[in-house]
């Protein structure tokens, strides 16, 4: 009970202290961020849950990417006890000038089979329920595309030669769950009102909507899992939303993003535990003396840091739960029905890993307090080859924290590098400015020189400040620059490789048309290149859904149909990156070459086996090749590319993809282009851009905390680089005074040290920074990263002289006590 009471003491005494507190602090804002993430997280996916099980519209759904076959559709009757059919297709629609683009839903007359559709006369009137679709040649609009489209019920719409009349306007569908929470604009018609082809894209859905029991539902989705390669299959009772795999990915973005985090919040208790090691050296010492082994005092350090630690989580949960209540609320705009809830499990398993991180962070230094000689606890030794060895421990501890949530290691990867890459820039710099400096000043007098000379004596412990003080900056940097120049960087890129018009899709037969089109308006055609619709189902003979690991984008995206290309020779905008391109005229035509981003992502190598689902056929491809994009050639690129002899084999229509430039002139009549081919998809880069801006700004919004916990955090790294070193700078200020120099002399050897330490961080933080957006930019984007040297140079200054202000600051506030009180704290 004394050996426990004593822990408690000192821990109290230790928290009472600026460093204490700044480390309790550190601790705190971290767990709070990662418990917050946690609680939010478990809600969302317990609305998700319950939300499948009231809005699928039926029992169980089918989705595949291609129509269902006469016998497989007779088969899927029989295992069911009701089935309605759907098809979704992405068109443009158009009413008098004004065009929209618009994902239609085809309907049956089974069409719902569980729950209402809600419709109204106008968008402003009361809505009635009804049990049946859109009757033969009519079409239903949503509310907002009505508006948008300036149409009202009973007018005529044409969509490529077949004309519609408005019926209704539709509010809700039963089956809506299926979209997510997409902003997409609906419109519905009766399958028969169109002939059999007649709406054809690349991307078109077949849905399966079936009514069954638990014995159906599982003979349905094992015949399924034979028959539907590539088709997912979502059910009431212990589905997954289809919304859930973007949560979790979502999830692991902003858990990723507390690497960041941590890796300041690591740098902040690394400069703190200087002064708790110290402390625990000199308990320790005390300890020996009343003949207590090294052990016990090692595991009461030990305790007293685990004191601590418990009463951070204690601040954290109470400040998360107070943030998710908030959270929630806000969230219910979005999700209506999302509720806060006790999750008990998650938040045990956050702080879990949470204490794995810390105490990986401190096992350097009750490793240094368990080995120590009795001599070496009462004096101070050099840090030496500590430094490194905190700096191993404390990259370890970041990297298991982004295994924990990464779903992109390439980029993962390529952030780590720059951090490792510019912390090494930045020990060098340190190193090679201060002996360089000190060789400078070792014949000149004078206190710059002699600045030069204390810095040099204190060689470890600056470089474990600047490599703080310049890893902070180059986060802050990262955070803040790379997302204000993106935009604008594919902005002007776009514009001047791919014209203004984007061809997202066309068919062969679109293409004269839009030759013709471009002719009569004064534009041109800027790039043309066919592909193929192809799904890939499987790797190796597993499916893609078993072959990958876990929720990526990478796999989000294959689980929908890509474009395949087919060319012999290696297109200009791309370079091999490994395997071995094919010949000029190969005998083997099921080859393929994929992106080097994508074998990374999904964990491919060369000699995999790909098989593709491509108009109902599956067909099989060898990887032997990775390519990457480069600029140059427009950015028109493919993810897959197989042979051009493949392309006879594939038994599939071909389409085509490419850019355009217009006038301004030739924008009104794009109506006219879209009425005639409503599945022809163009893409304006304005809309492209607008798209991104809005993207970035949602990503603004959602990371507006995390910019305020980036801010708060580089405060406590500054703090701690102050309060850690506070001693050593009033040991030093109490002996130079001592021996007759004036205050003044004091603050002016502190000012050239905090100036010298903070251009060393600074120059390291902008470096650090422009490699990351070198390696990201080229390997995201292959664009050149050209930052705004004015911005950068602004942040710069900014960081030198807060740093400089708070050192002059902090050395006042000592030289206020006598020589006597300097010279024995």
């Amino acid at each position: 009970m004394n050996k426990l009471r004593l822990i408690l003491e000192n821990s109290w005494r230790d928290l009472a202290g600026s460093d204490g507190r700044i480390s309790l602090a550190t601790q705190t804002a971290l767990l709070f961020f990662l418990l917050t993430l946690t609680l939010t997280s478990a809600s969302i996916q317990s609305y998700l849950a319950d939300n499948l099980d009231q809005m699928l519209g039926s029992d169980l759904v089918i989705e595949s990417h291609s129509p269902l076959k006469p016998g497989d559709e007779v088969r899927l009757r029989s295992l069911s006890g009701g089935l309605s059919v759907t098809q979704l297709s992405d068109i443009t629609l158009t009413h008098n000038q004004q065009w929209a683009r618009v994902q239609l839903k085809l309907v049956d007359d089974a069409y719902p089979l569980q729950g209402n559709l809600q419709i109204s006369d106008t968008p402003a009137s009361p809505q009635t329920a009804v049990r049946s679709g859109p009757k033969v040649g009519e079409i239903w609009l949503e509310s907002r595309l009505a508006t948008r489209l300036q149409t009202k019920v009973g007018d005529v719409l044409t969509l490529g030669g077949t004309r519609l009349r408005l019926g209704a306007i539709l509010f809700h569908e039963p089956d809506r769950i299926m979209e997510g929470h997409s902003t997409t604009l609906r419109a519905m018609a009766h399958q028969a009102s169109f002939a059999t082809g007649a709406i054809d894209t690349s991307k078109v859905r077949t849905r399966s909507l079936v009514t069954a029991d638990a014995g159906q539902q599982q003979a349905i989705e094992a015949w399924a899992g034979k028959a539907l390669p590539g088709a997912s299959v979502v059910k009431k009772n212990g589905g997954q939303h289809p919304l859930a795999s973007f949560w979790q990915r979502t999830e692991n973005f902003l858990g990723l993003a507390s690497v960041i985090l941590f890796f300041m919040g690591a740098v902040a208790l690394d400069m703190t535990n200087r002064r708790w090691l110290a402390r625990m050296r000199y308990r320790a010492a005390i300890y020996a003396s009343f003949g207590t082994p090294t052990r016990t005092a090692t595991l009461m350090a030990l305790g007293e840091w685990l004191a601590g630690f418990l009463f951070s989580i204690v601040l954290a949960s109470a400040l998360a739960a107070f943030a998710y209540v908030l959270i929630i609320a806000e969230l219910q705009a979005y999700f209506p029905g999302v509720r806060t809830g006790w999750h008990i499990a998650p938040a045990l398993k956050t702080i879990g890993l949470f204490f794995l991180l810390l105490l990986a962070l401190q096992i350097p230094s009750f490793i240094q307090l368990s080995r120590a000689s009795l001599l070496s606890l009462i004096r101070n030794p050099a840090e030496g080859s500590h430094v490194w060895q905190r700096m191993i421990w404390s990259i370890g501890s970041v990297t298991l924290l982004a295994a924990a949530y990464s779903d992109n290691w390439l980029l993962t990867g390529m952030t780590l590098a720059a951090i490792i890459a510019a912390l090494a820039l930045m020990a060098g710099l340190t190193w090679s400015v201060i002996r360089l400096g000190d060789l400078w000043g070792s014949r000149r007098a004078g206190l710059l020189p002699f600045t030069f000379f204390m810095m040099r004596r204190r060689l470890f412990a600056k470089s474990a400040q600047v490599m703080g003080l310049g890893l902070c900056g180059l986060l802050l940097l990262f955070s803040l620059m790379l997302m204000r120049d993106l935009g604008a960087t594919l902005e002007r890129y776009n514009r001047s490789h791919d014209g203004n018009l984007m061809i997202a899709e066309a068919q062969a037969d679109q293409i004269a048309a839009i030759g013709d089109w471009a002719k009569a308006t004064g534009s041109s055609v800027r790039a043309m290149r066919p592909f193929v619709s192809a799904q890939l189902v499987a790797v190796n003979g597993e499916s893609l859904a078993d072959f990958s690991n876990g929720p990526s984008d990478t796999l989000a995206t294959l689980q929908d149909p890509i474009r395949l290309n087919w060319t012999n020779e290696m297109p200009a905008n791309n370079k091999l990156s490994g395997g071995a391109w094919w010949p000029s005229n190969p005998t083997d035509w099921q080859q393929i070459s994929a992106e080097a981003e994508i074998m990374t992502d999904l964990g491919l190598s060369f000699g995999d086996k790909l098989t593709y689902q491509i108009g109902g056929k599956p067909y099989v491809f060898t990887l032997v090749a990775s390519h990457a994009y480069q600029p140059g050639s427009g950015s028109i690129t493919f993810w897959f590319q197989v042979p051009a002899s493949a392309r006879e084999k594939i038994d599939a229509p071909t389409r085509y993809m490419g850019s355009m430039e217009l006038p301004p002139s030739a924008w009104n009549a794009l109506a006219d282009l879209w009425q005639e081919y409503p599945t022809l998809a163009l893409v304006p880069l304005k809309e492209l851009t607008e798209r991104f801006d809005q993207t970035l700004g949602i990503v603004t919004k959602v990371t507006s905390g995390y910019a305020a916990m980036v801010l708060l955090l580089s405060l406590f790294v500054l703090a701690a680089s102050v309060a850690g070193f506070s001693a050593d700078d009033r040991q030093k200020n109490g002996l130079l005074m001592s021996m007759g120099l004036r205050e003044a002399d004091c603050l002016r050897l502190n000012f050239y040290d905090w100036v010298i330490t903070a251009m060393i961080a600074a120059s390291g933080a902008v470096a650090g920074t422009w490699i990351a957006g070198y390696l990201i930019y080229d390997a995201q984007f292959k664009l050149t990263y050209n930052p705004d040297l004015l911005w950068v140079t602004a942040i710069v200054m900014t960081m030198v002289t807060t740093v400089c202000m708070v050192g002059y600051l902090a050395c006042r506030q000592s030289l206020k006590v006598s020589v006597r009180d300097l010279l024995t704290t």
